[in-house]
């Protein structure tokens, strides 16, 4: 049974716009390795002043941050014509846009986390509450209503979905950075959608070993965006979530309304912190239903 059988049909909908794309997705995976595979362009070095020699110790506060390279977007994305760029397809982007309101508010929502990390893991208590959708949803929100710069890491260890979303192919990607084979110039891949940028879950088989390397990975690649969204796991179908989790700034769980309960939540929110991960829990409700008119609950939300 393939992976699109097992995909909710949420998720095949949301897939289901790319058949009438301009360029087969095949065709831009072969590009796309082509030119990813090649030798990345080289980063102009950064001037610093030398030292005042009088106060030597002020050399630090002159250095500049490595956030101003800009190399993650901005000069990745010279090395792709428009037309191999990863995109969503028009209608994916129209469902997102439909709920533009929501998506402007994305981070003011998320100005409460990070505890001084721009690295978020987005989770669900189980499989199927729309998790790889959500953590779509916040990048491009962010990259496009609130103009930062977003990456866009799959994670996902049991069911990775990042690149049949965009439409290229898996690798080479975070396994391979986290196994020190490529560098992080290499696996990031800038879109056609404006400050984002993703990275596929890699070629290797199996599930990423040493927490070390995934921290190491993980400080090479915050510096150069404003925002660093992975989507993860579940926190109650495996044990890979909770030995990740404590690498990142904050959690976001995803929980399906109408469907996972309360005593869920609270088990999933008791594991997450028991396992030392990060105090900062965020919660995310999909696939609302509303049972009036949605002019009424704007009436309501006025009053």
């Amino acid at each position: 049974m393939d992976s699109q059988t097992l995909q909710s049909s949420y998720s095949r909908q949301f897939l289901a716009g790319k058949e009438n794309s301009d360029v087969r997705p095949t065709d831009r995976a072969g590009n796309y390795k082509q030119h990813y595979l090649g030798p990345a362009e080289p980063v102009a070095p950064i001037e610093r002043q030398p030292p005042p020699v009088e106060a030597p110790q002020r050399e630090l506060k002159k250095k500049p941050l490595l956030r101003n390279m800009k190399f993650m977007w901005a000069n990745n994305v010279q090395r792709f014509s428009e037309h191999e760029r990863p995109f969503l397809s028009q209608k994916s982007v129209r469902q997102l846009e439909s709920n533009y309101k929501e998506l402007m508010m994305i981070e003011a929502n998320m100005a409460g986390l990070g505890n001084g990390k721009n690295t978020y893991y987005v989770t669900s208590c189980v499989d199927r509450d729309g998790k790889t959708i959500t953590a779509i949803s916040i990048a491009y929100g962010l990259s496009l209503y609130s103009g930062k710069e977003v990456l866009l890491i799959d994670f996902n260890q049991q069911d990775p979905q990042i690149h049949n979303m965009f439409g290229i192919s898996d690798s080479p990607g975070f396994h391979e950075l986290c196994a020190g084979t490529v560098v992080p110039e290499q696996v990031v891949l800038p879109t056609a959608h404006k400050g984002l940028s993703i990275i596929t879950i890699g070629g290797t088989q199996g599930y990423m070993k040493g927490e070390q390397d995934i921290q190491k990975a993980l400080d090479a690649l915050s510096p150069h965006f404003d925002y660093v969204i992975c989507d993860g796991s579940s926190v109650l179908s495996s044990s890979v979530a909770l030995r990740n989790i404590p690498l990142f700034g904050a959690v976001l769980i995803v929980i399906e309304c109408e469907k996972t309960r309360w005593e869920v939540l609270q088990l999933a929110e008791e594991k997450i912190r028991k396992s030392g991960g990060p105090s900062s829990i965020g919660v995310v409700y999909n696939r609302r239903k509303y049972y009036i008119p949605s002019i009424v609950y704007k009436v309501i939300s006025k009053k």
